[in-house]
């Protein structure tokens, strides 16, 4: 009975963590919104108690805040916060690059097809489509590197990236598909530390993007310290 009912509360826990993640990351939940539990609790099904483990496990990723006093609320978007995170995405990530194992016909193959289905969806104006494929691509790369680690910290920082990424897509168009190409060319020929230089040109550029966009965005709205989410 003991081993079930833990089994069960992981299993709470996980899906009202990833309720608020993608709530977040999405902007439903916006930066420094406070998040009431209660309202958690209805949205999710469940009780307190894996609500305040959720949020000890997203505190520890940097996405909420707990001020004292005051509750638990979204983490602040700045542009300080945006350029320390992708310093630490091209080293992580390029790294990951450099390492991985050898790609394989069939891996190259994988690749260009998700590519193909980018371009498509970014034409359709499908922006939801297109950031998860984008993460797709991405990943079928990095999962090749073999480090566990690495991977749960690009996870982590990419959960990030995503909010200002998310405030900012008009700034991102098709020189990123070229981009993606450029890695894959170098892939396919064995020279992974060239797809390494072409991934960190993508996301330098990326991230000036990025940053112009989240500087200039009419999307953001700063809220009252009392204002919640609703």
């Amino acid at each position: 009975m003991t081993k079930t009912k833990s089994k069960v509360d992981d299993s709470s826990v996980e899906q009202v963590l990833t309720h608020i993640r993608s709530n977040i990351v999405s902007g439903e939940y916006p930066a420094d919104s406070k998040l009431l539990p209660k309202l958690i609790a209805e949205q999710c099904g469940t009780s307190f108690i894996p609500i305040r483990e959720a949020m000890r496990a997203l505190e520890s990723e940097g996405l909420v805040t707990y001020i004292h006093n005051r509750g638990v609320w979204v983490t602040s978007l700045s542009v300080s916060d945006l350029d320390d995170l992708y310093l630490i995405r091209i080293e992580l990530e390029a790294g990951a690059v450099a390492s991985a194992e050898q790609f394989t016909a069939k891996d190259i193959s994988i690749l260009e097809t998700i590519l193909e289905k980018m371009a498509e969806s970014r034409q359709l104006g499908e922006n939801n489509k297109v950031i998860k494929l984008n993460y797709e691509f991405h990943f079928s790369i990095y999962n090749k590197s073999n480090s566990p680690r690495r991977l749960k910290l690009i996870e982590q920082l990419w959960a990030h990236a995503d909010r200002y990424q998310r405030l900012s897509l008009k700034y991102r168009h098709d020189a990123a598909d070229a981009e993606h190409h450029e890695i894959v060319k170098h892939l396919a020929v064995g020279n992974n530390l060239e797809a390494a230089k072409a991934l960190t040109v993508h996301l330098e550029t990326t991230a000036r993007l990025v940053r112009a966009g989240f500087e200039s965005s009419e999307s953001i709205q700063k809220l009252e310290p009392n204002q919640h989410i609703n």
